[in-house]
């Protein structure tokens, strides 16, 4: 099955869209919410550790991330998990990047 996702850049937040394609999590009828699913699916990931400081809100099929996270690679490796979340249409990624080092994505204000 062929999916296209469309990635755009507006003011650092990276938006995925993608055809409806619905990818069941089990539960049966008491389906967990989406950002319980998402939390649960990060929690079983490599890098749950990374992702602590990560947020999720969801809304008409729209999945929210916020928070921070060390690297452009963990931003999109998060993504790329949450992905295929049931219900999710959408993910808009505004998750800043803030290395150790100082360096940061985090445009100021």
């Amino acid at each position: 099955m062929n999916q296209r996702w469309d990635d755009t850049e507006q003011m650092g937040t990276i938006t995925m869209e993608r055809p409806a394609i619905a990818v069941s999590l089990g539960g049966g009828s008491q389906r967990p919410s989406v950002e319980l699913s998402a939390r649960r699916l990060v929690e079983k990931c490599t890098y749950a550790f990374c992702f602590n400081q990560v947020t999720f809100s969801y809304s008409q099929g729209i999945l929210t991330l916020e928070g921070r996270l060390p690297s452009f690679y963990l931003k999109q490796v998060l993504q790329a998990l949450l992905r295929d979340l049931d219900g999710v249409t959408r993910i808009a990624n505004r998750v800043d990047v803030v290395s150790p080092t100082g360096l940061s994505s985090v445009r100021p204000k």
